[in-house]
């Protein structure tokens, strides 16, 4: 179920299955972005090493391609993401035309136990701040543990015990980028 978590519709929340993870994802929607990709018939953009690509070209001009992203940037996807063009001494040249649709801003886990839930938020290090969800408190330990690795904890009742570190993005990656288009995949199932 898609839930709007302001009301000015800025942020929206959704549970999902994300590369075998149960995740609760908070999120912001590009909605110029968003637009475009439905006037063109586009969803999300599943193929990594073709977001590697685009992470590779310049937003405002044509640059040179390098030589192992020719050949995804050449095929149909490609077109739709980039603008390409063949140089006549050798070479492509491209800009990206696609911008990621959805920014994460939060990353929730319900767990039976603190432990797994941060056994999974470890593995979405990088991505977003993590909470993991419990029934019942931890042990002086284990939140010990968890503030180490910047890992909220919120009870089943709503009572946070532990906020998640402040998440600042030290770079934006094909990884980040194909979270965020499984996000947005998901968000456009949803909206029907």
């Amino acid at each position: 179920m898609l839930e709007v978590v302001q009301e000015s519709g800025a942020l929206y929340r959704h549970d999902g299955v994300f590369d075998r993870s149960k995740l609760t994802v908070t999120y912001a929607v590009n909605w110029a972005e968003h637009e475009s990709r439905v006037k063109t018939g586009q969803c999300e953009i599943r193929d990594e090493f073709l977001l590697a690509a685009l992470l590779s070209l310049p937003e405002d001009r044509l640059g040179p391609v390098d030589t192992r992203f020719e050949r995804v940037l050449l095929k149909a996807d490609g077109a739709l993401v980039a603008s390409v063009l063949a140089d006549p001494e050798g070479g492509l040249w491209a800009q990206r035309r696609a911008q990621p649709v959805v920014d994460v801003v939060s990353i929730e886990i319900t767990s039976s136990t603190l432990g797994g839930g941060c056994s999974v938020a470890h593995r979405w290090a990088g991505y977003g701040p993590r909470t993991v969800r419990v029934s019942r408190s931890a042990s002086s330990f284990e939140l010990t543990e968890a503030s180490h690795y910047g890992i909220g904890l919120v009870l089943s009742s709503g009572e946070h015990l532990l906020s998640p570190a402040t998440y600042v993005a030290q770079r934006w990656s094909s990884a980040r980028w194909r979270f965020s288009e499984m996000v947005y995949g998901q968000f456009r199932e949803l909206l029907g």
